[in-house]
């Protein structure tokens, strides 16, 4: 590369192109160490935070297990301090059952919910409770927080216990009340699970802990075990063909 002079002794570096040049005396200088250190911290706002401390968590809780993972191993990973934590949680207890809430959230999106006077069939069923729930068996996160659950929610009872109190009692409830009104309707079979609608979940929840357990692609295996369970409620809730 030429360089050349300009007359008040600037230096002049010419790149490819005949008329281009950087003055190099003009180029910002490299800020320093100590000013790098002093740069503040972005603010963002506490939904962010709160999401980016649990994304942060997760991968902790799953690379060194819950009981090897400390307040300072969720900071690091989140780029906070300590005190950036107990700015939002009180204990790594509350981190996982915010967990628990944000991820295995089943009435998010509506849920089972029906309307009073809505028609109830098997295939209202079959898309507001096993589509979603395969589709979240398909989702990594989703998958993580139930290993998570399965492996550790024993040592943290008091907060499951919760989790469930607030999240999956009501979504068990939306599912009893949905197929009640089918069943009132005549669009659905009174059958046990009208009383006990865990029933309607059981295989996928089998099928999910299959999975988990094998530490497998679940996409193809999932296909297949959804396509069974859904001919499996469709002989199970479809009203009898009245005899002639």
């Amino acid at each position: 590369m030429q360089r050349n002079e300009k007359p008040d002794g600037r230096s002049l570096s010419f790149g490819h192109h005949p008329m281009s040049f950087i003055p190099m005396s003009h180029t910002a200088p490299a800020a320093s160490a100590s000013e790098a250190r002093a740069t503040p911290r972005q603010r963002l706002p506490a939904d962010t935070r709160i999401h980016q401390i649990l994304d942060a968590a997760l991968q902790a809780f799953v690379q060194e297990g819950y009981t090897g993972t400390r307040i300072d191993d969720i900071a690091s990973r989140a780029g906070l301090s300590k005190g950036g934590i107990y700015t939002h949680f009180k204990s790594k207890e509350d981190i996982f059952e915010a967990l628990l809430n944000r991820t295995l959230c089943p009435m998010e999106g509506g849920g089972p919910v029906c309307q009073p006077g809505e028609g109830v069939t098997v295939d209202t069923v079959i898309e507001r409770v096993l589509d979603r729930m395969y589709d979240a068996f398909n989702d990594p996160q989703k998958r993580l927080t139930l290993r998570l659950l399965l492996s550790d929610g024993a040592r943290v009872k008091e907060h499951v216990a919760r989790w469930r109190q607030a999240v999956l009692d009501p979504y068990l409830a939306a599912i009893e009340a949905l197929v009640q009104q089918g069943v009132a309707q005549g669009t659905l079979r009174d059958s046990v699970v009208k009383q006990s609608p865990w029933l309607l979940l059981a295989p996928g929840v089998f099928a999910a802990m299959w999975q988990l357990a094998l530490d497998d692609n679940p996409h193809d295996a999932l296909a297949a075990q959804r396509k069974a369970h859904a001919a499996m409620l469709r002989e199970l809730l479809a009203p009898a063909i009245p005899a002639i």
